[in-house]
């Protein structure tokens, strides 16, 4: 018997300011909104892969300096960014990890990571992942850096520009446009 692998469609990118503002209706003082949170605030400002996000130790950061200070997992190269106080202020200092499951005293999935953000763009009809935050900030950086992709692809820390030009993508549209310019 044949065995068939089934390729799931990719994320897209979103628009952060929707994430932004759902994130600003958030009751902090409830647990789960409270990761939610966290893991959008450090996620769509430092465009983070989420195993980094949700890996993240207390023992990260430096509260004085604010700054989050970690070795990515995949490429096992060396961050060092800015976390806004806002961030560090609703970190428990007193736990492991930064995003905490107090209900089940382990780490936030990233299953229920990837549940938070369907809900938040359900009404979109964009297949949303928690790799879309992380695209969607590839795009922003690329945009404000007047298409500047070697500061995209370095905020992004990748180490060829062609990754970097794959996150950024081109939808059909935007192709269609290209085809206009030339006519």
């Amino acid at each position: 018997m044949r065995s068939y692998k089934i390729t799931p469609k990719p994320s897209e990118k979103i628009d952060l300011n929707i994430l932004k503002e759902h994130c600003d209706s958030l009751d902090l003082s409830n647990n789960d909104d409270l990761n939610f949170w966290l893991y959008c605030q450090i996620s769509r400002r430092l465009g983070l892969r989420s195993i980094d996000i949700l890996n993240l130790k207390v023992e990260n950061i430096s509260f004085k300096k604010g700054r989050v200070v970690l070795i990515e997992k995949k490429t096992k190269k060396k961050v060092n960014a800015p976390l806004p106080a806002v961030v560090l202020e609703h970190i428990n200092r007193n736990r492991e990890y930064v995003i905490w499951n107090e209900k089940y005293t382990c780490r936030v999935s990233l299953m229920t990571i990837n549940r938070r953000l369907k809900k938040v763009f359900e009404d979109t009809d964009t297949n949303v992942s928690s790799h879309s935050i992380r695209k969607a900030c590839a795009s922003k950086v690329y945009a404000s850096t007047g298409n500047n992709i070697i500061k995209a692809m370095e905020f992004l820390n990748h180490t060829s520009p062609i990754t970097t030009k794959n996150y950024l993508g081109i939808s059909a549209a935007e192709k269609e446009e290209l085809y206009s310019i030339l006519d």
